[in-house]
Parts: structure tokens; sequence; C-alpha cells
């Protein structure tokens, strides 16, 4: 007759391979579904490191070994599971595994420390498929239960003893397994996913092309809002900027490295601001082959950028802000203007906001201009002199306003990034603060939005939402609810079943 501590003995090396097994597959499974930040993931490590390679499919093969290794080993043991004494690892393999789950638990928290803020999002894509990571963690910890019940019913079973030590040994693991299967079964309850709805589906965000879809074409030009109006995306984000000479331009960054050919053109200026350079030196630059020749995103080679535009591509150049404003009433395109202060400097420091509210003002198309910004003070001059143009107050992360306070400040829309909470995103929309959203890049999250209510979202990949015709996995809370008490009460039954089975059997031998 073998002792508890000998039961336990091979039950807790299962339990140890059982968590390394489930913790790797969840960590594979999570840069899975973060696969359409894989482009801006392998930069992001490429720019620290000084090497541009594939670092997801690496480190997606570097786990991939442990999660074989621990799948290995629980197939192997699983038939001896009645005779846990036979389950000996080796020192090597207690080494190894434990060291392998601290390596993934360790990974985690560098990924949370290095992507700091951004981190949040995953939050939502956890949140997205919570129904099934709840199921599977469910299965898992059944299944545990299994293995174990023999030893929680022998702690039932002990006589009563007196001493406050012996209860807590006792008690304890029994409070602590009711704790976490409670935990598992009210969690989903609780926390429900935003795509279970509470009334009716709102109406589908409006789609802005961030810098004019800068994954499909060169951003902030011309070009860029031609493919925008191509996809019949609602609307473009533009970048604006300030010439030496008082016109403002469209650019993003600070120099004009990147996006056109300066290096050639003016080779002693390269690294010199964009701001500093006149408009007649800028209309000299190619602001679009780059895009063809280093296709940042891949979008060329996989085929998805627009093979009718390439070679509008190839001649864009950099368009003043008056040039964009003509291009987007001609094209019906909502335009939202974002802009980029020069340096102190700069011989238009102070008036460079003027002067563009001016050139928004004279294109006419103030009921399709949105200026967005987090400067209050220009915000207010616009509902000064341009009431008819929307006013966006943009707040960054992890900044927050109360609807309260939005109110009071009498701006038309609030600029949120969606790292935002989806309960300060839903509170918003019940009270009928307008939101736009950016820089929204995963169609999961995007589905969220919508399902949140909020009334347009800023991304890169314009034409995969315009495709999405609904949410997906769209429940109501009924159902959601119903379903899930179902499935954890057939995932009860089964296991009970297994081991009724299981103990009739073995009375007949």
């Amino acid at each position: 007759m073998l002792t508890m501590d000998e039961h336990l003995h091979g039950k807790k090396w299962i339990l140890l391979f059982s968590l390394l097994f489930i913790s790797d597959l969840f960590l594979e499974a999570l840069f899975m579904f973060l696969r359409p930040m894989y482009v801006e993931f392998n930069d992001f490590i490429g720019d620290m490191i000084g090497v541009y390679t594939n670092y997801i499919l690496i480190i997606m093969l570097i786990f991939l070994i442990p999660l074989i290794y621990s799948g290995f080993f629980i197939v192997k043991h699983a038939i001896k599971i009645k005779r846990v004494h036979e389950i000996k690892p080796s020192i090597f393999n207690r080494i190894l595994s434990a060291f392998l789950l601290l390596l993934i638990v360790g990974f985690f928290i560098v990924l949370i420390i290095v992507f700091g803020e951004n981190a949040v999002i995953l939050l939502y894509v956890l949140e997205y498929y919570l129904p099934f990571i709840s199921f599977v963690l469910i299965i898992a910890s059944l299944l545990l239960l299994y293995a174990f019940t023999d030893e929680l019913l022998a702690l039932l079973k002990k006589p009563k003893i007196k001493t406050f030590y012996s209860q807590v040994k006792r008690y304890l693991p029994l409070a602590v397994t009711f704790l976490f299967f409670s935990w598992l079964l009210i969690m989903p309850l609780v926390f429900q996913p935003v795509y279970v709805l509470r009334g009716e589906l709102p109406p589908k965000p409006l789609i802005i092309a961030h810098r004019g879809g800068a994954r499909y074409a060169p951003e902030n030009t011309i070009a860029a809002a031609m493919y925008v109006n191509q996809i019949d995306a609602d609307g473009w984000e533009i970048d604006v900027q300030i010439s030496s000479d008082g016109i403002p331009f469209l650019m993003h960054d600070g120099t004009l490295l990147r996006t056109t050919n300066v290096s050639d053109e003016f080779p002693a200026r390269a690294e010199e601001p964009a701001s500093s350079f006149t408009i007649s030196e800028l209309k000299q630059l190619n602001a679009g082959q780059w895009f063809i020749d280093r296709d940042p995103y891949k979008m060329i080679a996989k085929g998805k950028a627009p093979t009718n535009l390439m070679t509008v591509f190839s001649i864009a150049y950099i368009p003043t802000l008056e040039e964009a404003m003509i291009y987007s009433k001609v094209a019906g395109l909502l335009v939202d203007v974002d802009f980029k202060s020069p340096p102190e400097t700069h011989p238009f420091y102070d008036q460079f906001f003027n002067i563009s509210l001016n050139v928004l003002i004279a294109a006419d198309y103030a009921n399709s201009t949105w200026v967005t910004s987090y400067n209050p003070e220009w915000l207010d001059l616009t509902e000064s002199l341009a009431p008819a143009i929307t006013t966006a107050l943009s707040l960054g992360f992890p900044d927050r306003i109360s609807v309260e306070d939005f109110q009071a400040t009498g701006y038309d829309m609030l600029n949120s990034p969606h790292e935002r909470p989806n309960r300060l995103l839903r509170d918003y929309n019940a009270n009928n603060v307008t939101i736009n959203v950016w820089t929204v890049n995963m169609a999961s999250r995007f589905q969220q939005l919508w399902a949140l209510g909020v009334s347009s979202v800023t991304t890169d990949e314009p034409i995969v939402y315009l495709e999405i015709d609904n949410p997906k996995l769209l429940i109501s809370r009924k159902t959601y609810v119903s379903v899930w008490i179902v499935s954890y009460l057939l995932a009860i039954a089964t296991v009970l079943y297994v081991k009724s089975y299981s103990m009739k059997k073995k009375k007949k031998q």
C-alpha cells in the first residue's frame, strides 16, 4: 500500500510539467494572436539590437522546444497516473523543467517591461479570446483535479485532529482547490468580453487611414490620398509642419531621411529638421520611391499594395497643406489634421498654427475637417475662428479625462489611444461623447471598439477593416452566460463520469 507522500511524489512532477506545457502553449498562442503586429515587433527589436530579421519566428521556434519537451513527458507518463510512484524524472529533467518554467515566466515579465505602456494591448488580446482561453484552462485544470482526487478525498477521510497546524495542512489544499475552480467559473461571467452585447450593435466606426494608409502607400502624400479614395475609406489623417518660408506642408518625421531622397538631393543637410527647408527645396524631393524600394511592411511583396498606383507612388512629392485640402475636397475625403510644431528657433514658430488654420479656413471644407491637438489653445482658437471645423482633444497614454471634464471643454471630439480601458470607452459612448481611437492595427481590437460604440478609428490597415461587415463572435449576454454555464457543467460531469468508471473498474479487478 502506497503512502500519501509516495502518491504525491510522482504527481507533483506531472503538475510541474503540465504548468510548463500550459504556460508555453499560452505564449505561443499569444504570438499567434499578435500576428498583425509582427512588423512593428520585429522593427522594435531590430532598432534595439541593430540587426533586422524575423524575431517573432525565432522566438516561437525557441519556445516550441519546451512545448514539445513537456508534452512528450506528460504523454509518456499519463498511463502511469495510477502508478505514480513510478514517475521519477532524472535530476537533469527536474532541473531543466524548473528552469524552462522560470524562463517562460521571466520572458513574460521582460515583454511587459520592454513594451511598457503598449503592453496593455496584451490584455485586450486576452479579453478577445477569453472564452477559448478559459475553456482550455478549465479542461486542463479538471484533468489535474482528476489526477489528485484520491489525495483530496483522503484528506476528508482523515480522523479529526486538534492541532492548528494539522488542520491547516488538511483543509488548505481543499480550500485552495474550491476557490480556484469557483474563480474559473465566475471569471468569464463577471469579466465578460466586449462582444457580449448589452443592447443593439452600434454603427460601424468611420475608417480613417493613418497618414493615408502608411502600410499600403507612401505616407502623407497625394498618392496616399488617391489610395484612400480608391478603397473608399472615409478619410485620412495627415501631419502638418511648416517650411522655413512659412508654407504648411505634410510630413510626420522631424527629418526627411526616412521618407524622401534628401540624402541624394541635399546630402550635407540630410539630418536637418524638415522645417528648415524652403517649400521650393521640399518640392525637389521624391517622397514615394522609398516606399517601393524598401517595401517597409512587405505589402508589395505580398501583393496587397495597389499595383495600379505604383507609377503614381514612384513620382510622389511632398504636398502642401493647401494641395492636400484641395484633393480631399474633390475626392470627398474627411481630413484629420495633426500639427507638428516647429523648433522654437524657427522663424514661424509663433505663427505656425495660425497660418495653418487660415489654410484650412480658405479651403472651405470645414464640415469634413478635424483639427486634432493636445494643445487646448489651438483648439480654442479653432472654435473661435472656424466653429464649423471639428475640434478633437488628443490624449496620450495613460492620460485620462472624465466625461464631465471633457464635456466642460466644449470640444467636439475626443481623440484617444486604443489602449484606453474598455470600461472608460463604454462610459464615453453611453454619455454621447464622440470618440476617435488611434492607431488601431489589430482586427480583434477594431471589432472590440466597434462593439464599444466608438465613432471612428485611425488605422494603418483601412482596407482590412472596410472588409469587416460585422464583428466576429457577437452574442447576447443571455446566450453567453447560458453557453458558459452549460459548458462548465458538462466538463465537470465528464470528469466525474471518468472517475466513476475508473473506480468501478478498479473494484472489479
